[in-house]
C-alpha cells in the first residue's frame, strides 16, 4: 500500500470512529420518535429515518439557471458507499447517509445527459442534514480540484482525489468568490461566506438562484468547466394601457406584465447560443396582443428588440382557394393557428383575428388527399382593421394513371379515348394507359374512338370516378378478320408470269386480267407484291403493290405487261450526306454520295413495262439532309424516264411532343429559338412553330419550374431529319424555403444558391442552376423535385451586423417528399 492509500485509509478510520462515537458506539441501537427536519426547515416523514437514532441525512438543490426537476442524483463517499435518489419538482433532493465517510462527491445528470459534480467535505450528523448543492458553480470547484491534480474535466473527481487535494478545494472557493465578487454582491450574498456547495439554494430568483441565473456555465467530460455570462431578454410593449392580465412566455419562464407597462424583461437570463421564442401566454382584458421579432438565438449582448403590440382593433385573415375540387383534408396554418378547409371550398378564414402591426405567414400544414396546394401572397403585416382577403391558395388535383389490358389485338389503328385525351394502342399490345392520367374526382368513360385495321374491339369496366390510386382494370377485347389480296393485269399475252407476296407464289395464265393470292391475309399485315418470274417475251411491272391490309379485301394492285420495257431514273443535286434511299414499284435503290461535287444520277435496276404507273419516294433521307422529289409520278410511255429530280439540302423541321402526366398549366421553352408553348391538362400536346435546321442542339424545358408545385423533365438532343416528337414525363415538386431574419432595417445579405436536379427530374434549362442574389428579411418559397440537391453560401455580409446559418440547420441537403428549409440568422 502506498503512502497516499494509507493516508486515505487512516482518514477513513478517523471519520468512522467519530461516526461510531456520535451514534453511541455504532451499534445502531436506540430509536427516536422525533421527525427529522431538513436544511430548508421542512419536517420529513417518519418513513425517511424509520425512527433510527443515528439516522443522518444529506440534501441540496440541483440547478442550471433553472431548477433540475426529477433529475437523478448519486452521492459517493470515501469508503465506497453510494446512494442514489431523484430531485423533486423544485430541484431539491434528500438521501440517507448513515455511516458515510467524507469527503464525498455528488453528481446530478441533466436532461441533455451532461452532469454537474460537487465536492463535499462535511461529515454526516445524526438526526440532522448536511448540504451538498449540485450546480454549475459546484462543478467549477470540482473542475479546479481535478485540474490542480494534473487531470482535466470535473467528471474525473473522486473522493480519493478530493481527500488528497483538500487545500486546493479551499483555494478554488476563494478564487471563485474573488472572480465573481461583483455578481455575488449584486445577488445579495457575501463573498466571505458564500459557498457554492453549502449555501442554501431555493427557486426564488434571489440570492444563490439569482447568481446562477446571470451565469452561463459549460463543461464536458474531459475539459475544464468554464463560467460565462447570461444576457437579458426583453423589449417594448405598445398599446397595453391600463389593461391587466398580459403574460409572456419564453420556454418554461413566464412573465406577468403589469398594466401600463411599456417594456419588459424576463427574470431568467439566456445563455449565448441558446434559442429563445417569446409568445403571449395570456391576453390582457379587452385587448389582443401579438409578438414581433420574438424568436432567435441569443448573442453576446442583451436583446431588447422583441416587440409586443396590443390593440383593440383586429383584422380577420383569409383568402381564396382555387382548384381544390373534391380533395379533402387541407389544413392551413398561420403560426400556431390552423384552419381546416373542406372539399370544394373557394375561400377560407382563420378563426382568430390579428392585431394591428402583427405579422402573418400562411402556409400549407397538411396537403389534401388527392391534390397539391401552394400559397401565394401568404405573408405580410396587419396595417388596418380591414379584413385580409388577399391570401391565395392554389391547388392542383393529383392525377393517377388510367389504363388496363388489351387482348386479341394484332393490327394497328386502335384509338381509345376519354374527354380531352386519347391513346394509340399498337399491334400486339397487351396493356395501355392514357398519357396524362386523370385528376382525382373526375368521371371517366373509356370508349373506342377508332377501330384497329380489320378488327373490332370493345371495352368493359371502362367507366368510373378517379380515386387516389391508379386504375388499371379497364379491359379491351379485340377480334381480327382476314381478307384477300389481289388486283388487275393488263397487256399479258405470254405464259410463265409468277407473282409473289407474303411467302405465297401465284402462277398467272396467259391473257389473264385479274389475280388473287390463294391464302387470305390477316388484317393489319403489311404486303409487297412483286414479279417473281417474267412471262415469255414480255416484261411486267407492279404498281400500287405495297401497303397494309385494312378492314376489307385488297383488289387495287396493278400488273402492267408489255413486250417492251423502259427504265426509270433521274438526277440528284446537293447530296452531301450518306444513306439516301429512293423507291418505286417495289424497288429500292441506295444512292451513294458523289465522289466529286454534290450531283449524280440514278436508274432503278428493273425496267418497267409500258403503261406502268410509277411514284418515286424517299423512304430514307441522307444524314443531316432532306431531299424532296420532283417529277416523281407518272406512267411509263415506252421510253426511258430520266427526269425525276431529287433536290437535297439542310433539313429544317419542327419540335413537337406531349407532356405525360401533366399536373396543371405549364409553359415550355425551346433553347434554340426561345419560343414558348402553353400547355394545359386538357391539351398536353405541343408543337413549336419555328422550324430549326437538322443537327441543331435543342433543350425543351419548363418555364420557372422552381415556382411551381409540379414540372416536367426537360428533353434535349440534336435535331434529326424529319424533326422530333418528344414525350416529357411530369412530376410533383415539394416545398423548399429560404428564410432570412434579424437584418437591420434597409440591410441586405448576399447569397449564392445552387440547385442540382436528378436524372429524370431535371425541369430547368440546365441540370444544375446557380444564382447569386441579395436577400432581405423574410421567407422565399421554392419547389424542388424529390432527389434534387441544394446548396447556399454567403457572398456578402450586410453593412452592419453579421449573418450565419441557423445553429440547427445546414446550408445544403437533398430534397425529399417532406418540406426542406434553410435559415440564416443575422445579428
Amino acid at each position: 500500500m502506498n503512502k497516499t492509500t494509507r493516508a486515505i485509509s487512516l482518514l477513513g478510520l478517523v471519520w468512522s470512529s467519530l461516526a461510531l462515537v456520535a451514534c453511541g458506539g455504532g451499534g445502531g441501537g436506540g430509536s427516536s420518535s422525533t421527525p427529522m427536519v431538513d436544511s430548508y426547515g421542512v419536517t420529513q416523514s417518519s418513513s425517511f429515518d424509520g425512527g433510527v437514532a443515528n439516522a443522518a441525512g444529506i440534501n441540496g438543490a440541483a440547478a442550471d439557471g433553472a431548477v433540475l426537476a426529477n433529475a437523478p442524483v448519486t452521492i459517493t463517499d470515501s469508503a465506497g458507499h453510494s446512494v442514489s435518489t431523484t430531485t423533486n419538482s423544485n430541484g431539491i433532493y434528500h438521501a440517507r447517509i448513515d455511516g458515510f465517510v467524507p469527503p464525498m462527491v455528488g453528481v446530478v445528470t441533466k436532461p441533455d445527459g451532461s452532469r454537474w459534480f460537487a465536492p463535499g467535505t462535511s461529515a454526516p450528523v445524526a438526526r440532522s442534514f448536511i448540504v451538498l448543492n449540485l450546480t454549475g458553480l459546484s462543478d467549477k470547484l470540482a473542475s479546479d480540484v481535478v485540474t490542480a491534480a494534473g487531470l482535466s474535466g470535473s467528471s474525473r473527481l473522486t473522493p480519493a482525489l478530493l481527500a488528497a487535494n483538500s487545500t486546493t478545494l479551499a483555494q478554488a472557493k476563494a478564487n471563485l468568490n474573488s472572480n465573481l465578487s461583483t455578481q455575488i454582491t449584486a445577488a445579495g450574498l457575501s463573498t466571505s461566506t458564500f459557498d457554492p456547495v453549502t449555501t442554501l439554494l431555493t427557486n426564488t430568483n434571489t440570492g444563490y438562484d439569482q447568481l446562477l441565473n446571470g451565469l452561463a456555465i459549460s463543461n464536458t467530460a474531459t475539459t475544464p468547466t468554464v463560467i460565462g455570462t447570461r444576457y437579458s431578454l426583453g423589449g417594448s410593449i405598445s398599446g397595453l394601457g391600463s389593461s391587466a392580465g398580459l403574460s409572456l412566455k419564453n420556454g418554461n419562464d413566464t412573465l406577468f406584465v403589469s398594466a401600463g407597462a411599456s417594456s419588459f424583461a424576463f427574470s431568467r437570463l439566456v445563455a449565448p447560443g441558446a434559442s429563445y421564442n417569446v409568445s403571449v401566454a395570456s391576453q390582457p382584458s379587452g385587448l389582443s396582443c401579438s409578438v414581433n421579432n420574438g424568436s432567435g438565438t441569443m448573442g453576446t449582448a442583451a436583446r431588447t428588440d422583441v416587440a409586443v403590440v396590443c390593440s383593440t382593433s383586429v383584422a380577420s385573415l383569409g383568402g381564396t382557394v382555387s382548384g381544390l375540387g373534391a380533395a379533402s383534408g387541407l389544413v392551413l396554418a398561420n403560426g400556431s393557428q390552423t384552419v381546416s378547409v373542406p372539399a370544394n371550398a373557394s375561400s377560407f378564414t382563420f378563426p382568430n383575428n390579428l392585431t394591428l402591426g402583427a405579422s402573418y405567414w400562411v402556409t400549407v400544414q397538411t396537403q389534401p388527399i388527392g391534390a397539391t396546394c401552394s400559397v401565394n401572397n401568404g405573408g405580410g403585416t396587419v396595417a388596418s382593421i380591414a379584413p385580409i382577403t388577399s391570401v391565395q391558395v392554389q391547388c392542383v388535383l393529383n392525377t393517377y394513371a388510367l389504363g388496363g389490358s388489351v387482348s386479341g389485338l394484332s393490327t394497328n389503328g386502335l384509338v381509345l379515348g376519354i374527354t380531352a385525351q386519347s391513346v394509340n394502342v399498337p399491334a400486339n399490345a397487351v396493356s395501355w394507359s392514357f398519357p396524362a392520367g386523370v385528376a382525382v374526382g373526375v368521371n371517366y368513360n373509356v370508349a373506342v374512338r377508332a377501330q384497329p385495321v380489320g378488327a373490332t374491339c370493345s371495352v368493359s369496366n371502362g367507366s368510373g370516378t378517379m380515386g387516389t390510386s391508379a386504375v388499371n382494370s379497364v379491359a379491351v377485347s379485340c377480334s381480327t378478320a382476314s381478307y384477300s389480296l389481289g388486283g388487275s393485269i393488263s397487256g399479258l399475252t405470254g405464259s410463265g408470269l409468277v407473282l409473289s407476296a407474303l411467302g405465297q407464289s401465284l402462277t398467272v395464265d396467259a391473257n389473264a386480267t385479274r389475280f388473287t393470292f390463294p391464302t387470305l391475309v390477316a388484317a393489319g399485315t403489311a404486303y409487297n407484291v412483286q414479279v417473281q418470274t417474267q412471262p415469255s417475251g414480255q416484261t411486267c411491272s407492279v404498281s400500287n403493290g405495297s401497303g397494309s391490309i385494312t378492314g376489307s379485301a385488297v383488289s387495287n394492285v396493278q400488273i402492267s405487261c408489255s413486250s417492251s420495257a423502259t427504265t426509270l431514273g433521274g438526277s440528284v443535286t446537293g447530296l452531301t450526306g450518306s444513306g439516301l434511299v429512293v423507291a418505286s414499284n417495289g424497288q429500292s435503290l441506295a444512292i451513294p454520295v458523289p465522289a466529286t461535287g454534290t450531283s449524280t444520277t440514278f436508274t432503278f435496276p428493273q425496267a418497267l413495262a409500258y403503261g406502268t404507273p410509277y411514284d418515286v419516294t424517299v423512304p430514307t433521307q441522307p444524314t443531316n439532309q432532306y431531299c424532296s422529289v420532283g417529277n416523281g409520278k407518272g406512267t411509263m410511255a415506252g421510253v426511258n424516264v430520266s427526269n425525276v429530280q431529287l433536290n437535297c439540302g439542310p433539313g429544317s423541321f419542327a419540335i413537337s411532343g406531349t407532356a405525360s402526366g401533366l399536373l396543371g398549366p405549364l409553359t415550355l421553352l425551346v433553347s434554340s429559338t426561345g419560343e414558348t408553348a402553353a400547355l394545359t391538362v386538357a391539351k398536353p400536346g405541343f408543337s413549336f412553330a419555328t422550324l430549326i435546321p437538322v443537327g441543331t442542339r435543342y433543350r425543351v424545358y419548363s418555364q420557372f419550374p422552381a415556382l411551381r408545385a409540379y414540372a416536367c423533365n426537360a428533353a434535349e438532343g440534336t435535331l434529326p431529319p424529319g424533326g422530333v416528337s418528344l414525350v416529357l414525363s411530369c412530376f410533383t415538386q415539394y416545398t423548399h424555403t429560404l428564410t432570412v431574419s434579424g437584418l437591420a432595417s434597409g440591410a441586405s445579405l448576399g447569397l449564392s444558391m445552387t440547385f442540382s436536379y436528378p436524372t429524370g427530374r431535371s425541369p430547368d434549362q440546365s441540370d444544375t442552376m446557380t444564382q447569386t442574389f441579395t436577400a432581405s428579411n423574410g421567407t422565399l418559397t421554392y419547389y424542388l423535385p424529390e432527389g434534387a440537391t441544394y446548396s447556399y453560401g454567403i457572398t456578402a455580409q450586410p453593412s452592419s451586423g453579421n449573418c450565419a446559418l441557423s445553429a440547427s440547420g445546414t446550408g445544403s441537403g437533398s430534397q425529399t417528399t417532406n418540406a426542406s428549409a434553410v435559415k440564416f440568422n443575422c445579428q
